[in-house]
């Protein structure tokens, strides 16, 4: 069970009279003998200032009860829809349904028979990764579930209003912008670039410099628990859950709307929803509404979906060695939509495909409890 930074505090300030009677009598002659007690007691205290005893003990009081799903979703509109008591997906604890830490609010109860946390993180990647820390360090927090909207970067594969589960995501926000005229070769060269020149309107495109030159993404430093301390590896592409990124094969088979009522009048998406697994994601603090910048994407990178948190989600988890898989409603094409009402008809269709997805995957954990590991 997971020992709280509070209790450990208060149990150093108990630390044993013959330990402090020893320190008293070899520091009774020194000047220094009154800061070194201060200190002594002090100390432990200060380095705890930040939960409260009440919050301690509530945090302790959900962990005896075992391990939990972690759900992070990024906005309120998200939070209402898993919360909502009319549609039975969540079902909150009676005894504590809810801790307040760091302003962020826990959410403790049920999805699909079994124990979870929920919580709002809050838009774009600090938000997310500040709140899965959060979570995975202070609750016994089994394996991290993300729910939230987003673009498609490939219309072709991934349609408004269907459901992505990416393999894996890299954080597309990190990059090195090269000077006009070039530069020598320091920084990541060979994952991918975006030279302005070639995306010049008309006939001079790619004929014409352009003074924002290129950008190159950068690969990212991962510390994981289960390396060595300050020993990083440069990563690009981080991996989901091989356990759950399976387990999702079976929502595939899961039926979604494709209708829904408008202002009393029946309106469908033009293709049919489905839950796919797809191979990559794309994670920044960019709101993408530009066909070219999404089309680099996909051109560059095989990137299907965009969002503004997972990958800071997938690296928080890669971190702490905790299983995670990612779940996005597609609700538009980043800039590049075909003719159509889908954007309009998703605005009425994604809580229900959200709920649908959730109440799937978490029940499915059943299946999966015993074998979550990273993918290879």
């Amino acid at each position: 069970m997971k020992s709280l930074a509070l209790q450990t505090s208060l149990v150093s300030v108990h630390r044993s009279c013959s330990s402090l009677y020893f320190a008293m009598d070899f520091y009774k002659n020194s000047s220094a003998f009154f800061l070194f007690f201060l200190l002594w007691i002090t100390l432990p205290f200060l380095s705890v200032a930040e939960i409260p005893r009440e919050i301690a003990e509530k945090i302790e009081r959900v962990n005896r009860k075992g391990e939990l799903y972690g759900l992070v979703v990024s906005s309120r509109a998200e939070l209402e829809v898993v919360l909502d008591e009319r549609s039975g997906t969540f079902r909150p604890d009676r005894e504590l349904p809810t801790i307040d830490i760091s302003a962020r609010r826990f959410h403790v109860g049920e999805i699909g028979g079994h124990r979870s946390l929920v919580v709002m993180c809050g838009r774009g990647m600090v938000n997310a990764a500040q709140t899965t820390q959060l979570m995975v360090t202070l609750f016994r927090v089994k394996a991290v579930v993300e729910y939230g909207r987003g673009s498609s970067a490939n219309p072709r594969k991934l349609n408004i209003g269907d459901v992505a589960i990416p393999r894996q995501f890299a954080h597309t926000g990190l990059i090195f912008w090269e000077k006009f005229g070039g530069d020598d070769e320091r920084f990541d060269r060979d994952i991918a670039n975006l030279t302005f020149s070639d995306y010049n309107v008309g006939k001079s495109r790619g004929q014409v410099a352009n003074e924002l030159q290129s950008i190159y993404p950068q690969r990212e430093e991962v510390y994981s628990m289960r390396g060595k301390a300050e020993e990083g590896r440069r990563q690009f592409w981080l991996n989901v859950d091989n356990a759950l990124y399976t387990t999702a094969q079976q929502l595939e088979k899961v039926e979604l709307d494709k209708c829904t009522s408008v202002e009393k009048a029946s309106v469908c998406l033009q293709e049919q929803p489905r839950i796919k697994r797809v191979e990559r994601g794309s994670s920044s603090n960019f709101y993408v509404n530009n066909e070219a910048y999404r089309n680099f994407l996909r051109d560059q990178l095989n990137v299907v979906s965009i969002d503004t948190s997972s990958a800071a989600i997938a690296m928080v988890c890669e971190s702490e060695n905790k299983p995670f898989i990612a779940m996005r409603s597609i609700t538009d094409c980043a800039g590049g939509c075909t003719d159509g009402n889908d954007i309009t008809v998703m605005r009425n269709l994604w809580p229900h495909h959200a709920r649908k997805a959730i109440n799937q995957i978490f029940t499915n954990f059943a299946f999966i409890d015993s074998n979550i590991h990273s993918v290879a």
